[in-house]
């Protein structure tokens, strides 16, 4: 099981498309989060999820720095599908709202 953030980051990394630089996947976290984590907290996750083979990292070839470049796998792809439906199993009950947290 992932946590809430790889979810989110790996959500982020979908969006965001195959070989998407860090900033472009922390774009997307811009553009749908209200809290925002830092930007090294997504560095760290991606860099977890590579060591855990839910990412796939290569470099960027064009790129003189040879910027990293992160793609979701097939294990990230059933890691997701997992807490995603994990999370959608549990259901909210009828009347359930913002007043309720």
């Amino acid at each position: 099981m992932i946590g809430k953030f790889e979810e989110l980051a790996l959500l982020a990394l979908v969006r965001a498309g195959p070989n998407a630089h860090a900033a472009k996947v922390y774009e997307v976290l811009e553009k749908t989060q209200s809290k925002l984590p830092a930007f090294a907290a997504l560095y760290t996750a991606l860099d977890r999820m590579v060591a855990k083979k839910l990412v796939s990292e290569t470099k960027d070839p064009s790129d003189k720095r040879a910027k990293r470049l992160f793609t979701i796998t097939g294990e990230g792809n059933a890691a997701l599908r997992e807490a995603l439906n994990a999370t959608q199993s549990i259901g909210l009950p009828a009347g359930w709202g913002v007043a309720h947290v």
